[in-house]
């Protein structure tokens, strides 16, 4: 029974289906560290929101790096910043676990990057990136919100979080996985994990009887 339950981070999506998932930040978190006297932006999310128990998704991550000065420039987006597949990893952490992945470069988009994985509980998780950026250490953690991006506050000061890092601001976050049920349609149903913990549970109830 268990080889048909998914673990947490596993089912990977294959590479083949990036054109199909899109770029858009809708409930992304938007973040700005300085390093090295540049500014890099990170837009960090799940794809394909809002997800549910089973779904397909991963970490949506989109990386641009301008001059401090250039941030105050009207409409200003930055340059990709591609190559971080080389410099960093993704630790995703829930439920007392994690799991370390590589991540991979979104086909066609510099600066953009993916970790595929299938959640199969409704919990809190969390998007770590550690590594190097411009040779200086990095290490941040996002987290969903189960309210999702409206309800995040802001963080609109400076603050160092490491040598060489400093936060500059932070806005917006990404939503929590919600229950398979509430997305079911035309009929709801179980997720995975739920079915097979029903299951076992009538396993052993039958056990008694007999």
């Amino acid at each position: 029974m268990q080889k048909h339950i998914y673990t947490f981070f596993a089912a990977l999506l294959p590479i083949s289906l990036l054109v199909a998932l899109p770029l858009g930040a809708r409930a992304h978190g938007h973040t700005s560290f300085e390093i090295n006297e540049q500014v890099y932006s990170f837009v960090v999310g799940s794809l394909n929101e809002p997800i549910a128990v089973d779904d397909r998704t991963g970490l949506d991550l989109r990386v641009t790096k301008s001059a401090r000065h250039a941030m105050e420039e009207e409409e200003h987006e930055g340059a990709p910043v591609p190559g971080l597949e080389n410099t960093l990893k993704v630790e995703l952490k829930a439920a007392g676990k994690s799991k370390v992945m590589d991540l991979r470069p979104a086909f066609g988009a510099p600066g953009a990057y993916r970790a595929y994985f299938v959640p199969t509980i409704q919990t809190t998780f969390s998007y770590r990136l550690f590594g190097t950026i411009d040779d200086v250490p990095f290490d941040y953690t996002w987290t969903c919100n189960p309210a999702g991006h409206p309800q995040t506050d802001a963080v609109m000061e400076e603050v160092e979080i490491s040598p060489g890092v400093t936060l500059l601001e932070k806005e917006g976050t990404f939503g929590c996985p919600v229950a398979k049920t509430d997305l079911g349609f035309p009929e709801s149903v179980l997720s995975e994990y739920e079915a097979a913990q029903k299951l076992d549970f009538l396993i052993v109830d039958m056990s008694k009887i007999l």
